[in-house]
C-alpha cells in the first residue's frame, strides 16, 4: 500500500513530568514517517483547557513536519485528533474515521455528557467514510450514534513459528492493560487459585501494566500462591509479547468487553487455545476448534467467578488435543495482511 498510499502519522501526547513545553520525535519505519508531540500536561483548576490548547498546538507542530500535501485525513477515535481533521476540512481536504473505542460496548458513551455526544456526531457527520474494527463495535456504534460503519479488521501479524512448550507446567498466558473494570484480572486471579490448587503444575503469566497494577499485585498475595505460581512482567513490547505466546500452553481473556481483541487473536496465530469471556469482538473468530466461551462476571457480582473457574480446569487437561497448526492457519486467514489491506485499499480509493 505503500506504493498507491504515501502516509505519514501525527500523534500528541501530554506528559506530566516534562521539563519544556513541547518536544517533538520524527522517525520513519515501515515506509512511513511518523511525528509524535509530547507537551507538557497543565496542571491545577485549568488543567483541561491548557492540555486542549497544547494539543491543538501540538497537532499544529506535527502538520508543518508533513512534507506532501494533504490528499485524505484519517482519524483513529474521534474525540480530539478529529480537531486537525476538521481544520482540514474546512479546507477541502476529507477525512476518514476508524472508531475502536469500547465505550460503545460498557456503557461509557451513554455517561457522556450531552455536549460531548453532540460534538461527537458533528464530526461523525462530515467524515467521508466510518469504519470500525468488528461487527459488535459496528452494531453499538451504529445503536448509539445512528451512523453506520464498515467493518476492516485489524492486521495481525504473521507468527514467526508455533512452539510447543516442552516444560513440565501448564502455562497460563494473559496480556493487557491493567484496568480492572475492563480486564477484571482480579476474576482471573480469583479463579486461577482454585486451577492451581486443583492443578499444582500450573503457572500463570500477567503481561502488561496501567492504573490497577498495584491493586492486582497485591490482590495475588493475598490470595497466598505459592513462589513463582503467578509472574507479573510489567508492561512489555510487541516482541516480548509475541515470545511469552509462543511459549505458554493457553491464554485467558477475562475481559467484560473488547471491540477486537488483538491478543486473542495474536495468541490463536501463535496456535494457542483460548479460554475466553463473550465480551464482543473475539467472538467473531472463536469456535469450538480454539477456544471455551464463558459469560463475563458481571460488574455487580465481582466475587462470580464459576464458568471461568471451570473452562480453565477444562483446559488444563484438554489443551493438547487442540490443532496449533489449524488453529494458526484459521486465523491467518481470516486477519492475512493482504486481505486487510484490500479492504483497506478499497476504503481510501473510493
Amino acid at each position: 500500500m505503500q506504493d498507491e498510499f504515501q502516509m505519514q502519522v501525527v500523534y500528541a501526547q501530554a506528559i506530566s513530568d516534562m521539563k519544556q513545553d513541547y518536544e517533538m520525535v520524527s522517525s520513519t519505519e515501515n515506509g512511513f514517517a511518523e511525528h509524535i508531540i509530547y507537551f507538557k500536561s497543565g496542571q491545577g483548576l485549568f488543567k483541561k483547557l491548557i492540555n486542549l490548547k497544547r494539543y491543538k498546538k501540538a497537532q499544529q507542530m506535527g502538520l508543518k513536519k508533513v512534507v506532501r500535501t494533504v490528499d485524505l485525513c484519517h482519524i483513529h477515535v474521534p474525540y480530539r485528533p478529529a480537531l486537525l481533521a476538521v481544520e482540514l476540512h474546512k479546507k477541502g481536504i476529507p477525512f476518514l474515521v476508524t472508531e475502536h473505542w469500547s465505550g460503545h460496548l460498557n456503557g461509557n458513551y451513554q455517561r457522556k455528557n450531552v455536549l460531548d455526544r453532540i460534538l461527537y456526531k458533528r464530526v461523525l457527520k462530515k467524515a467521508k467514510k466510518i469504519s470500525t474494527v468488528s461487527q459488535a463495535l459496528q452494531k453499538a456504534f451504529q445503536k448509539n450514534t445512528g451512523f453506520k460503519s464498515q467493518v476492516i479488521p485489524n492486521i495481525i501479524e504473521s507468527a514467526a513459528k508455533i512452539e510447543k512448550s516442552t516444560s513440565d507446567k501448564i502455562n497460563f498466558l494473559s496480556v493487557g492493560d491493567f484496568h480492572n473494570e475492563t480486564k477484571n484480572f482480579s476474576g482471573l486471579l480469583h479463579a486461577f487459585k482454585v486451577v492451581n490448587k486443583i492443578h499444582p503444575q500450573t503457572r500463570l503469566t500477567l503481561v502488561g501494566g496501567g492504573p490497577d497494577y498495584d491493586m492486582i499485585v497485591n490482590l495475588a498475595k493475598d490470595l497466598n500462591f505459592e513462589e513463582n505460581i503467578v509472574s507479573f512482567t510489567n508492561r512489555q513490547n510487541h516482541e516480548f509479547v509475541l515470545n511469552a505466546m509462543q511459549k505458554a500452553d493457553i491464554y485467558v481473556c477475562n475481559s467484560r468487553f473488547e471491540t477486537f481483541g488483538m491478543t486473542v487473536a495474536e495468541a490463536l496465530l501463535c496456535g494457542k487455545p483460548v479460554v475466553a469471556t463473550k465480551c464482543g469482538g473475539p467472538e467473531e473468530f472463536l469456535s469450538e476448534k480454539n477456544s471455551i466461551l464463558v459469560s463475563p462476571s458481571p460488574t455487580e457480582n465481582r466475587s462470580e467467578h464459576q464458568e471461568l473457574t471451570e473452562a480453565m480446569l477444562r483446559m488444563a487437561t484438554s489443551y493438547q488435543g487442540y490443532d496449533a497448526e489449524a488453529i494458526s492457519a484459521e486465523l491467518e486467514s481470516k486477519f492475512r495482511a493482504d486481505a486487510v489491506k484490500e479492504k483497506w485499499r478499497s476504503f481510501y480509493a473510493d
